[in-house]
């Protein structure tokens, strides 16, 4: 790769934007797939399933230092703590636990929001 390439990636700094998130989504997903985006510190993964149902998945390292301040922001969202393994723990957000309009663009909303989460910079704490 010369100096001036950038790395190929399916995942841009722009993501965390409607238009480029709904551009991945309708690309990447049909009923029966999921796709998975890799950030610094959590993992996400989106299912349709057959029926047509959607979940999202984070897994969050328990040692990030933005632990708490994440899954505080993901349940507002309405998520929820699912499980834990080997210092991760996963949340999730399905559309089966959710009325709200249109199954799909609901779906993206919260995608783009937890994203949006997860890109935020984290908040110095001052010790007193």
């Amino acid at each position: 790769m010369t100096e001036n390439q950038k790395p190929q990636s399916g995942l841009d700094t722009e993501l965390a934007e409607p238009r480029s998130l709904a551009t991945m989504v309708d690309a990447s997903l049909k009923r029966g797939s999921s796709l998975s985006i890799a950030l610094s510190d959590a993992t996400v993964g989106v299912n349709l399933d057959n029926l047509g149902d959607w979940t999202i998945t984070v897994g969050l390292s328990s040692r990030s230092d933005r632990f708490h301040q994440i899954t505080s922001s993901l349940e507002s969202l309405g998520f929820f703590q699912a499980t834990e393994n080997e210092g991760t723990k996963y949340m999730l957000w399905t559309s089966l636990l959710s009325e709200v309009g249109d199954v799909r663009i609901n779906a993206e909303q919260i995608l783009l929001l937890a994203l949006k989460v997860l890109q935020s910079p984290s908040i110095p704490v001052y010790i007193r």
